[in-house]
């Protein structure tokens, strides 16, 4: 299969495929061997062994949730043969999850391994459709990755198939099973059939790490079910906003075409902040942009891709503004350090063209946000197939206000009070990236703002870092290995005591930036918030490189 084949020359070429062969662990993977592991009520369906890219047991099986249920929760603990160093590693799903991860998750096969569903207009059933073979493809990528470093690597689908969130409606059962005890169930399935598998007597270190719909995750094992993780590290995840500066956004717009920014302009934008606000590695660290005036940039005649209209200045601050999320309640907005970004998700790279309210940009797709924010308002929400984002939804209206408020907790971690967690021992890593485009940052630094006026020494257990420079998960001009070295941060901290203080993250050359010669690689630094990197070195020293750097307090 092709994801195999690419998978497989990848990991030849950086020589992490081991060629020997199956360890002792492999006997044991039979289906009545890991039957007799599984725990009360976890029903495993199948056993496969998996001899490449990397030879190891791929379990699939479900619990039956109940009270509210019945409700079928599918799971799966890929086991590796070889190597095993006593971790276990969850795959935080992005959006609405509804997969079951494995290393044979690939496009082409989602519907005949899982029954994959897809559900809605055609253009949102097309969307859907390319989106998961994407995502799938990703976790078949890190799962093959984590094996290949010794973990057990486990996910759900939390109860759930497909990529949207209608399947929530008049459903309480897998409303709830998404919000947490779904991934709750297959953690304690999985991380049973892996101890018993190695015959472990020491402890199993468990890791959870994901961003967005994984972060999302993540935040709600901690909040819910405390016990479940050693260290968790998240981007996104907390917080009330739960989405809502979606159709906040998109109403604005499609009221008003004229308001779309085109890439070119946001590109012009996202120049003209970085000479007003970045560092000497043009990368924007401060969320206010420091201080930006979008009046700077307003045409003072004809339009140009060298300036903003006044529509288009007003949809800029449209977009960057705090959103409403509830009666008298209200959480921040996007930044303008890298702009460019909203052209893919939050208004497209077209402008809309007419008035169909199933796409307003049509011919041309929508932006991500217009379908999902859909989706979320029928199912998580209004629990109305036929609820409508654009004709519906009244941001003025207090009872639609009061809907909201209602039923964020039902997805989103919302309360600072994660103090099961740290009693648990438990380590957490949030990071924030300042070029987000479909989650604000700020949603993360309030939420630990909250979480220091509740909890006391929250050092000792949690940390946020934010990053420049770095759209939603990845992407963008900054450093692209956030997730992986917030990791390496967290296995340390949970295992050698060792709280992260600055860190180091990497950005390989690219296309469109300044070359940061002799060295191939750009090194960034970042800080526990609220610290922030500030270069230190003499005036003309190598800005591309972390040891030019220091955190201080701002």
């Amino acid at each position: 299969m092709r994801t195999y084949k690419t998978i497989r020359s990848v990991l030849l070429g950086f020589g992490i495929l081991s060629v020997s062969g199956a360890g002792m662990a492999k006997e044991k993977c039979a289906l009545d061997n890991i039957q007799a592991m599984a725990p009360k009520g976890a029903v495993v369906d199948t056993v496969t062994h998996i001899d490449a890219p990397i030879a190891h047991c791929e379990v699939v099986g479900h619990t039956t949730t109940r009270n509210p249920g019945p409700n079928r929760v599918e799971w799966t603990v890929m086991l590796p043969d070889d190597g095993f160093k006593g971790r276990y590693y969850f795959i935080g799903e992005g959006g609405a999850a509804g997969i079951v991860p494995t290393t044979r998750a690939a496009e082409e096969d989602l519907e005949a391994i899982y029954g994959q569903s897809y559900s809605g207009t055609e253009s949102e059933i097309q969307l859907q459709r390319q989106t998961m073979g994407m995502i799938a493809a990703s976790y078949a990528g890190a799962a093959v990755r984590r094996l290949a470093e010794g973990f057990a690597v486990a996910g759900t689908d939390t109860g759930h198939k497909g990529f949207l969130w209608d399947f929530m409606i008049d459903n309480p059962a897998a409303r709830l099973d998404h919000g947490h005890r779904g991934a709750h169930v297959a953690a304690v399935a999985t991380q049973a059939i892996t101890r018993d598998y190695y015959d472990m007597d020491d402890k199993l270190y468990r890791y959870h790490l994901g961003c967005s719909g994984g972060g999302r995750m993540g935040a709600m094992a901690a909040l819910h079910h405390p016990g479940d993780y050693d260290g968790i590290v998240a981007s996104t995840g907390f917080g009330k906003g739960n989405s809502m500066w979606f159709p906040w956004i998109i109403q604005y717009l499609v009221e008003k075409p004229d308001r779309w920014i085109s890439p070119a302009k946001l590109a012009f934008l996202e120049e003209k902040v970085a000479e007003h606000c970045a560092g000497p590695d043009g990368l924007v660290r401060n969320q206010d942009a420091c201080g930006f005036d979008l009046n700077n940039v307003q045409c003072k005649g004809k339009s140009t891709d060298k300036c903003l209209t006044r529509d288009e200045i007003d949809m800029a601050r449209r977009i960057t503004e705090p959103h409403p999320v509830g009666p008298g309640e209200k959480s921040g907005g996007f930044t303008l350090t890298n702009p460019v970004g909203w052209s893919s998700f939050l208004i497209g790279t077209t402008r809309p063209t007419s008035d169909n309210t199933d796409n307003p940009w049509a011919p041309n797709p929508p932006p991500s946000s217009f379908w999902i924010a859909k989706s979320i308002l029928r199912g998580v929400y209004f629990q109305d197939p036929d609820f409508d984002m654009l004709t519906d939804l009244d941001f003025e209206n207090p009872q639609h206000l009061q809907v909201l408020a209602d039923h964020h907790d039902d997805w989103g971690a919302t309360s600072p009070d994660i103090s099961g967690f740290k009693e648990a021992g438990g380590k957490f890593i949030l990071w924030a990236p300042l070029g987000e485009n479909a989650v604000p940052p700020a949603t993360e630094t309030q939420y630990h703002d909250q979480l220091e006026a509740t909890l006391t020494h929250v050092d000792t257990f949690f940390r946020t870092y934010e990053v420049p420079g770095v759209w939603h998960c990845a992407g963008g001009p900054g450093p692209q290995d956030s997730a992986e070295r917030f990791l390496d941060k967290v296995i340390a901290w949970v295992e050698q005591g060792k709280r992260p203080d600055e860190i180091v993250l990497n950005r390989p050359d690219a296309p469109g930036l300044p070359k940061a010669a002799p060295s191939p690689i750009r090194t960034v630094l970042v800080c526990p918030y609220p610290q922030k990197a500030v270069f230190t070195a003499e005036e003309g020293a190598f800005p591309y490189d972390a040891a030019n750097w220091s955190c201080r307090e701002q």
